[in-house]
């Protein structure tokens, strides 16, 4: 390994263009892994601590990837006729096909001779990423090797494969030992699309080497996340939570809601190391349980997590009861429980999902496991969509209640500032102004409905004191007024003699 001195002198090359004279930041040892990325000053919650750029990019291009994408801006192109002309076998647009970069990466492959240069070929497209450290200069590949990297045995695979894609694929070992480390080292510290590695940060769609990012080491726990800059595609790193001076800044290489077993085999076979951090040293991952299943005695309500083996398949300790399981046990109550979930997910009906995560999955497993808050994440990220088949107000309470819940878990976790809390706490601040506003309105029309039937009130009040009015009116005029003349006294009798 070469060391942090030599490390921060070319560093400080590549990122001369950004004219920090006063960084947050310096390569020093790290407890982690060696050497690391340390804070030079105290760093307030959501504080930029550097910016870094790409000293290699290019289009992923995996097999399942759209291909007609620009090897230069990468940009999206028409399906048809979008590879270049001078058959490097490079997609172009016509823009890019004039400039510089191009220029170099087209007589480099065109020189290699393309076996069917008007064929978009996912092996060639990847590899450009890798070919283009041929060309930097030598500051620049001294700092790729000053990089991690892992030499395992697929690491020569890529140029190996690339090279039946070619006629004249050079020979040099030079050139090839050139490529091969820079592959080790894409595959260390560099991003290859985002899918797989977190869902704290923001996903990124091409394959890159960052290198000053390529130092900062891995905490299942990170104090820092990163964004980019569209149009320059620079990364931009802040800090999650308050960093003291001296501490070292640290990423996630992983999904953050993911239990310890999975991470440990994700970081063991992609990255090539154990972690060790607070929460994969803790069987409950800071009283998350993330990974938490309910215990298999039927008479007990505990939950059961894996021990802390360091063993890709570690039995199983009940909290409550202390019952001992094996992997395959618990395996067997995780896999039924992702497939009912799943069956639910991949129907029509995302109100059936909805009521199924509320109502039934807890009677299998805990809502706490990453089963689950994938599962209403996902439910989230499909009414960002539309409602589908869920009604307004179903929909609203789903938001809501879903993304406390995910930012609880995350409170437990003890995680910071990150995209997605920003997202969640975005979202439930639209929620509840949209739920204030329909109380207010709710409010409203009771207080409009509250005053007309006191108007209402009020009238058959009056109306009553009217017709009151009326009937004694009547009742006096009838006193007055006899009605009909008493009938007249009989005429007298004449008695004749």
């Amino acid at each position: 390994m070469i060391c942090p001195k030599r490390t921060s002198e070319l560093l400080d090359l590549h990122l001369a263009p950004f004219k920090d004279k006063d960084p947050a930041w310096e390569i020093g040892v790290s407890k982690i892994a060696g050497r690391g990325v340390v804070a030079t000053r105290s760093l307030k919650r959501g504080e930029i601590i550097f910016r870094d750029s790409p000293l290699l990019m290019g289009l992923a291009a995996h097999e399942e990837d759209s291909l007609n994408a620009c090897s230069v801006c990468l940009k999206m192109l028409p399906d048809t006729r979008f590879m270049c002309r001078q058959g490097c076998g490079l997609p172009v647009c016509s823009l890019c096909a004039k400039k510089k970069q191009h220029k170099s990466d087209c007589d480099l492959f065109k020189s290699w001779g393309p076996n069917e240069p008007d064929v978009a070929n996912s092996v060639i497209i990847r590899l450009l990423c890798v070919a283009r450290a041929i060309n930097l200069t030598k500051e620049q590949r001294d700092l790729i090797y000053c990089l991690q990297a892992n030499l395992d045995n697929n690491h020569r695979t890529e140029v190996r494969n690339a090279a039946k894609c070619f006629k004249n694929f050079p020979t040099d070992k030079k050139l090839i030992e050139i490529m091969n480390r820079t592959v080790a080292v894409l595959r260390t510290n560099g991003f290859d699309k985002t899918t797989d590695r977190t869902n704290d940060n923001q996903e990124f769609n091409y394959r890159a080497l960052y290198p000053l990012f390529g130092v900062v080491n891995h905490d299942c726990i990170p104090n820092a996340y990163y964004t980019f800059e569209e149009k320059t595609n620079n990364m931009i790193v802040r800090a999650a939570v308050d960093i003291p001076e001296g501490f070292e800044v640290t990423t996630t290489y992983t999904k953050l809601f993911t239990g310890n077993i999975a991470r440990h085999l994700f970081l063991k076979m992609k990255k090539s190391f154990t972690c060790k951090c607070s929460r994969c040293s803790d069987p409950t991952e800071k009283g998350a349980f993330i990974s938490g299943l309910y215990c298999r005695d039927t008479n007990c309500t505990g939950l059961v997590v894996p021990e802390i083996s360091g063993l890709p398949h570690p039995n199983w300790n009940c909290l409550e009861c202390k019952q001992k399981s094996t992997h395959a046990q618990m395996m067997k109550s995780q896999d039924f429980a992702s497939g009912a979930i799943n069956a639910k997910a991949n129907s029509n009906s995302l109100r059936t999902l909805v009521q199924y995560l509320n109502e039934k999955s807890d009677s299998f497993i805990p809502s706490s496991n990453y089963v689950v808050i994938d599962a209403k994440m996902s439910v989230l990220q499909r009414l960002q969509q539309g409602r589908e088949d869920c009604s307004e107000e179903l929909a609203h309470n789903t938001r809501l209640r879903y993304s406390r819940d995910i930012t609880q878990m995350m409170d437990k976790l003890g995680l910071g500032d990150s995209l997605l809390r920003t997202h969640l706490e975005e979202l439930l601040r639209r929620e509840e102004e949209r739920r204030a506003k329909r109380l207010a309105d709710e409010a409203e029309k009771q207080r409009k409905l509250a005053e007309l039937q006191a108007k209402a009130a009020e009238a058959d009040k009056l109306l009553e004191v009217l017709e009151k009015e009326q009937a004694e009116q009547s009742k006096a005029a009838g006193t007055a007024d006899p009605g009909t003349a008493p009938a007249p006294p009989p005429a007298a009798t004449v008695e004749l003699a």
